[in-house]
């Protein structure tokens, strides 16, 4: 018999994760797209009950958490938008010009070559560039972002120059967006270069791993010696002369030697001016790996959360929008409802549906870390292969396929799961094996951390987070100017601090 006024479950199929309780009285529930609701142990409790109220179902309803009659297809909708990236086509297509280097980082995972090493056996050549200009331009994204690594890709600055222009040339004919970004450690690149890359567009990421001492320790010539000095006078040289081209978050590996000197890091890119970072844990892969660094995901979280606390707290201190890489990719996917564009946090992982790697030989890899497990992940080379070939063949997607996080039984009873993404080319780079284990896996393990973390922040006070995207000061401000009955305090806290 049912009670009038209650709404019962032959009106709605679930359509969300189990709970998680981030707070007092605080217990998260996901939809499978995303969607976020923090509800009471009292409403959180009806879900799991044969009748719920009212209330309650109209909110479930609306954010997708159930599936009604009236909601079902926009639901659906939903489920396409939040898994649209996935079929898209992969957008980033990253071109290795040479595996030469003049620097050899104790961390790099590339298996850089020597400058005098030959360069028609480590440089990308034209033949070669034509046919990776060919396979990316025929893969269905309409937008194409050529990503030159290396070794220093400047290196081979003349098959850098060949391939931008065929690139164009080739396209003519196709009508894509192209874009071009170069990821360089700045210590060969000169005027002609960035001139150049000026002219056409090019952008420049680059790494900066903190201050002199932890960068010297980490960041060295082939001699030995530190690459502080000369990174800092070329990247102040050119962002005066060539502003807006080179990035303004540089990327800083942790390892278990500078681990414990994150906040001075943190404080050092602050004072340097930037208003970000990229905080990446060292990979077991490459120089890392054959030098044994071993570096335990624990510890790393242990510095790494105590980062965050630290960037969260400034911006909480001071009204500034400081940010880390990974929090603006997480606060993209609460907000816009949608599986973002970092190809290695998605669920599932970008892995050659999102990104596809061109080593300068031609051979085609799943991602970029799959560079040094080539005889594993190496699908071909790009002479004479096809996108829809290699599809058709399986391979391809065989990281893809293992980072789906339905596919285990635990990642489906994991509150978290529409926010997860594992990495299948490190699980086989650190085990010899490229299926991800939960609660195992260092990717798993830290995404736990990460939410955690940032549910709790941000129930806690969410202004501090959400100023970590850039114009979201406007937005917030839009927003209460909307809404006539919105809290005075979120007003007044960000004019004051504007």
């Amino acid at each position: 018999m049912k009670l009038p006024g209650l709404r019962y479950r032959d009106e709605w199929i679930p359509n969300f994760f189990p709970a998680r309780e981030v707070g007092p009285n605080q217990f998260l529930r996901l939809s499978r797209v995303g969607s976020m609701q923090v509800l009471t142990e009292q409403e959180n409790r009806q879900i799991d009950e044969i009748s719920m109220d009212p209330a309650l179902f109209q909110r479930l309803e609306q954010t997708g958490h159930i599936v009604t009659t009236d909601n079902a297809q926009r639901v659906m909708g939903d489920l396409k938008k939040w898994q649209s990236r996935t079929y898209w086509g992969p957008g980033l297509h990253i071109v290795v010009l040479t595996k030469r280097c003049n620097l050899n980082c104790t961390y790099c995972h590339m298996n850089p070559e020597k400058i005098s090493e030959d360069p028609k056996k480590f440089d990308m050549q034209p033949d070669t560039a034509t046919e990776v200009i060919r396979f990316a331009l025929s893969t269905p994204s309409q937008r194409i972002d050529f990503e030159f690594q290396g070794g220093e890709p400047f290196l081979n600055f003349e098959g850098m120059k060949h391939f931008v222009l065929e690139a164009k040339r080739q396209n003519e004919s196709v009508g894509k967006r192209l874009d071009f970004t170069v990821v360089t450690n700045l210590m060969v690149v000169n005027d002609e270069h960035l001139e150049f890359c000026r002219e056409h567009g090019i952008h420049l990421s680059y790494s900066l791993n903190g201050p002199q001492d932890i960068h010297d320790s980490m960041r060295i010539t082939r001699s030995g010696s530190g690459s502080y000095k000369t990174v800092m006078e070329r990247l102040r040289y050119f962002q005066e002369k060539y502003p807006g081209m080179l990035s303004t978050s540089p990327l800083c590996v942790i390892g278990k030697d500078n681990a414990k000197h994150t906040r001075r890091m943190i404080d050092f890119y602050h004072e340097q001016g930037f208003k970000g970072v990229a905080i990446l844990k060292l990979k077991h892969l490459g120089n890392a790996a054959r030098s044994a660094m071993p570096f335990d995901i624990n510890e790393f979280l242990h510095y790494y959360l105590d980062g965050l606390d630290y960037i969260y707290e400034k911006n909480q201190r001071t009204g500034e929008n400081y940010a880390e890489r990974t929090l603006r990719v997480l606060l993209l996917k609460v907000i816009d409802r949608a599986d973002g564009g970092y190809v290695d946090w998605r669920n599932p992982v970008g892995d050659f549906n999102g990104a596809i790697t061109y080593d300068h030989d031609g051979e085609i890899l799943p991602s970029d870390e799959a560079r040094s497990l080539r005889e594993f992940f190496g699908l071909g080379n790009v002479r004479g292969a096809t996108y829809e070939g290699l599809l058709r063949g399986g391979k391809a997607l065989l990281s893809t396929n293992l980072s789906i996080r339905d596919r285990d039984s635990k990642c489906r009873e994991c509150a978290y799961n529409p926010y997860c993404g594992v990495l299948p080319v490190l699980d086989y780079a650190r085990t010899g094996d490229p299926t991800p284990r939960p609660h195992v896996s260092e990717e798993c393990i830290q995404t736990l951390a990460i939410l955690d973390w940032f549910f709790k922040r941000l129930l806690d006070d969410p202004i501090p987070m959400f100023r970590m995207l850039p114009g979201m000061d406007d937005f917030l401000l839009s927003m209460v100017e909307q809404a006539p009955k919105a809290s005075e305090e979120v007003s007044s806290a960000l004019s004051a601090q504007r």
